[in-house]
Formats: C-alpha cells, structure tokens, sequence
C-alpha cells in the first residue's frame, strides 16, 4: 500500500550554515514502498514517483533534488530521471563511495592490527564484493593504491576483468584478482567492502570471515542482517556513508540515524547546494573517481565530518573496539582459513582511540526497510529519508539583510 501513496513532504530542513558562510536549507520528501515493494514493479513506476517528487520540490524552491536509500539504484540509477526532471538531479553515489572509506579507514587506524610498508601501501589483502557496482567500483580503485592486494569479486567474471584492467591502467603496480566464487577467500581478507544492494540475499559466509577483519557495508539497504554480525564478535562490522553536519539542523526528523547526521548520498545533495552547483553531478552506474574526490574536497570545505563509527546495534566506543581486538587477538591464535592459511597473531597493540565525540546511539535496524523519502533544500540544504532531495541556496546571515538561502530536496 505505501507504494501507491502520493510523495510527502517528511520534514524542512533549515540552518544548514558552512564555515564559508553559505547557507542552504531543503525537503526530505517520502516517495514511499520498500526496496522489495520497488523491486517488484517496472523501473517505471519508481520514475513517475521521483519526477512526481521533483516537481514538489521545485515547487518549493529547491533547486537540485538527491535520490536518497534504495531510489537511486533503481533502473538506470538516475539518468532516466535526470533527463525527464526540471531540476538538475544527484545520486549522492560520489560522497556514499567517499565515505565508505573514509570510515573504513578510520575503524583500521582505531583497531590498530595492520601494518603500511615502506611503499606506503597497507600490508593486507582486501575484497570488494558487488566490485562492477556504481560505488563497488570506485572502491575498488581507491583500495588498489593503498592495500598490497585487492579482490575483486561479484556474478559476472567478464566485467570483473574489464574493471581490472581499467584500474591497473591507473595504478600499474597494484595486485588486482578477481573471483565469482569468493567464499573461499573471505578467511583471507583484513578488510571486506559490500555493496551488492543484494536486498535480502545472503552475500557472504560471515563464519569463514577472517578474526579482526573490517567488514565496511555500503549497501541500502544493508547486506549483512543484525543476526549474521552477531555471530562474529570478532569481526568489525561496520555502516558507512554517515555524515555530520556543519551545524545544529533545525527541523531534522530522524531518519534512524544520531542527531545531525545524515547518509552521505543526502549529505552530497547538501554540498552542492552549499557550493552553488546547481547541476548534475552523479546519475548511472559508473561513479567517476574525479566526482567522489571532488565531492570530497568540498565536504572538508563546507565542514562536513565523519560521524562517529557505526554497527547495527549504534555506535562503536573505543571500549566497543578494544572489546573486538582482543576477541580477535586471541581467536587468531587458532583459527585457519578455508584455504589453510592461519591468520597472524601480532603482538598485543592497544587500539587506538578516535577524536572524542559526543555518544549518540543509532536506531537499531529494522527487518525490513521502512518507506523511502526524499528531499528538497536550498544552500541551506536538507537530506531526505526514502526521498530525492532539492536544493536552493539559503540566505546567508547579514547585520541587516539575509541572502536567499540555498534550497535541496531529497527522496528516500
């Protein structure tokens, strides 16, 4: 039924304020329907909800709109939308890649188990499961030039290859595989990245998984269900794309997340409409590395912050993470993978603790995802659950007269 129910508007968004002083404020708009519900029915009928979106949001002012959780990966992942909608649309895949590792480096650094050779690389090996994806891709690259070894894996060996030599063209000396049949492997790799939008599937054996390893799950919804990463209390399992915003949000409602953070495909939204770059920016499946470094760039300017480091049951303390290392530790004193390597057991290093933040629990995962929004804003931008998001820029504070503020919108 939800699936049939006309976009809404789910909140207004306002004082979103960079430290350059542009201001944006925007829309989440729910289009409605689980993934599920969005799977079974014709890309079509998901288009005509985000073009009716688009039109509320422009309505409103905003004038760029993101496609927030599973809206952006359905059909032609926004291009069909781009080319029908009158404001310029965004995936918010380029800051989702972004920040999968941009938090997957951190949850490393904090557990303290790896090593970076002389080269500079990490001395590990790496997997990207759901490698020939949008973000699965651009993962891939970013990986191949700071770990030793990088697996490629996924259902379709020929575009596995094909996103090999693209990547050894860029970074000649790295150690690039590929496999369809990773099981296997997993009892090899320090770090896994998921991002198979799988909706429901088993993706991998989390038994065969390496003690210690980092498991960055990208997918929305999420690949790995609360009932696997509970049986690997030695295994870091962690939820990327989150972002902290600039300044206290008003208007805000929760979309499952700590106060005044959002996903990072609704955070990208937000940035451009920050940035005046009323465009679009990421549409389809092949997300540019020049995009997901750029997008980047412009977070650290507009003050966007990695949010504190999360699981299915909320954030991880450096307690929680010392708590994983030391299962890991000792587990790594018997445990053999698959193929008959045993994992190292260095000596004990205590984990190394994050800037301090303030504790803010996150919602604990629902079986099934709730209703999609999406979001307008303008430079005030503002993110959307389920919703496509549009943004206007939002006046900027004056001793006596506010510039408009830049409006976004964004669905989920």
């Amino acid at each position: 039924m939800a699936a049939h129910m006309p976009p809404m508007v789910y909140c207004k968004m306002s004082n979103i304020v960079s430290p350059t002083g542009a201001e944006a404020e925007g829309w989440l708009i729910s289009v409605g329907g689980t993934p599920k519900e969005m799977l079974s029915r014709s890309p079509e009928f998901t288009y005509r909800r985000l073009l009716h979106a688009a039109k509320i949001a422009e309505k409103m002012g905003a004038q760029i709109m993101g496609l927030g959780a599973f809206t952006k990966v359905v059909g032609d992942a926004g291009i069909t939308v781009a080319r029908r909608a009158d404001l310029p649309i965004t995936t918010g895949n380029s800051y989702s890649a972004s920040g999968a590792l941009w938090a997957a480096a951190d949850a490393m650094r904090r557990m303290g188990l790896l090593t970076v050779n002389k080269n500079k690389k990490v001395a590990a090996k790496t997997m990207v499961i759901g490698a020939s994806g949008s973000i699965g891709s651009v993962s891939a690259r970013l990986l191949a030039m700071s770990f030793d070894e990088v697996y490629l894996a996924g259902r379709t060996l020929s575009k596995l290859d094909e996103l090999k030599a693209s990547i050894l063209k860029e970074t000649p000396d790295a150690k690039v595989f590929t496999t369809i049949d990773y099981n296997d492997l997993l009892g090899e790799m320090d770090m896994i990245v998921t991002s198979t939008s799988g909706a429901g599937k088993e993706i991998l054996d989390i038994m065969k998984v390496k003690p210690g390893c980092v498991i960055t799950d990208v997918a929305r919804p999420l690949d790995l269900p609360a009932s696997d990463v509970a049986k690997r209390p030695d295994v870091l399992v962690i939820e990327s794309g989150e972002i902290d915003l600039p300044t206290k949000v008003k208007g805000l409602k929760s979309i499952g997340l700590p106060p005044n953070v959002v996903y990072a495909c609704l955070a990208e939204t937000i940035v451009l409409a920050l940035e005046g770059r009323f465009e679009v920016f990421t549409v389809g499946r092949d997300t540019e590395w020049e995009k997901v470094k750029e997008i980047y760039k412009l977070g650290l300017k507009h003050g966007m912050k990695l949010a504190a480091i999360s699981g299915v049951k909320g954030v991880y303390s450096d307690e929680d993470i010392a708590k994983v290392v030391t299962l890991a530790r000792k587990a790594r004193l018997t445990w053999t993978s698959a193929n008959g390597t045993k994992a190292d057991a260095p000596a004990p290093v205590a984990a190394k603790p994050a800037p301090k933040k303030a504790a803010a629990k996150k919602a604990a995962a629902a079986p099934s995802p709730a209703p999609a929004k999406k979001v307008a804003a303008k430079k005030v931008a503002k993110p959307a659950l389920k919703v496509e998001a549009a943004a206007k820029v939002a006046p900027k504070k004056a001793a006596v007269k506010k510039a408009p503020a830049r409006k976004a919108a964004a669905t989920a």
